[in-house]
């Protein structure tokens, strides 16, 4: 049962004119972004441009912007049924109400790891046929092998999609408490860009929210590309675990408040 209700999600979410649009923003702002910084010239041989480098700034530009498509198709998913009235005629089907929202987080979920895989591939792609991939090398010292790289920047990919669930669950919760299409997808795009400000002016307490960890995978493939000492710890350890406690606290709340 949950599993055609996540397929009829998706469908919903396939069907509609706005989700491509969201995703070709993202896409289009990434590219553009990347696309400029492999023509910038270097301005010293210790600003020379890398492969994970670029790959890292590109896909963190478009993690961010995904976060937000994330944050408004997660918050009209319940708002758009209550504002139609569609709500009642679920409610009455022969489904329970954790059902009906285990099949909604689930396609979100995979819509929220398309697009990161999508992100990613992008990046990838114009890497590959700019700066290209291969060794990182500072001052003529290879620093990290090609084998190196490419084994974190699947790593980074990985644990990206796990730590969107939070990301997901969140956004159910917030269509959950508005009527309106329209006042669910304000107060999502306006959390959205609340905590990305308070993760990165609260130094003390940021490692408590979920949204700061979801960019830190990237960014130790950042700090490899640049040849600078990277850890994996802080995600694996404070980065996965506040996420899932989120995950659980949100999805609890959607139960409860459903």
């Amino acid at each position: 049962m949950i599993g055609e209700l996540t397929r009829q999600e998706g469908v919903k979410l396939f069907t509609q004119r706005f989700p491509y649009f969201l995703v070709a923003v993202v896409l289009g702002l990434e590219a553009a972004s990347m696309a400029a910084g492999a023509l910038r010239p270097p301005e010293s041989s210790l600003d020379v441009l890398t492969g994970p480098q670029l790959w890292a700034d590109g896909a963190g530009l478009g993690l961010r912007l995904t976060a937000f498509v994330v944050l408004i198709l997660g918050a009209m998913s319940f708002s758009r049924e209550f504002s139609l009235g569609t709500a009642k005629t679920v409610l009455v089907l022969p489904i329970t109400r954790r059902q009906w929202a285990a099949g909604k987080l689930l396609a979100l979920l995979v819509l929220a790891t398309g697009l990161v895989l999508a992100v990613a591939a992008l990046a990838g792609l114009i890497v590959a046929v700019t700066v290209g991939w291969g060794d990182v090398v500072r001052e003529g010292v290879k620093v990290y092998t090609a084998a190196q790289v490419a084994r974190h920047v699947c790593a980074a990919i990985g644990l990206t999609v796990l730590l969107m669930a939070p990301l997901c669950a969140c956004s159910l919760l917030i269509g959950l408490h508005f009527a309106s299409s329209g006042a669910a997808v304000g107060v999502a795009v306006i959390l959205g860009v609340i905590l990305e400000a308070a993760v990165n002016l609260v130094d003390a307490g940021a490692r408590y929210v979920f949204f700061y960890h979801l960019a830190r995978p990237i960014a130790v493939v950042s700090r490899l590309g640049r040849g600078m000492p990277y850890q994996w710890e802080p995600v694996l350890t404070w980065g996965l675990g506040v996420a899932a406690v989120s995950f659980a606290v949100f999805t609890a709340w959607v139960i409860v408040r459903l």
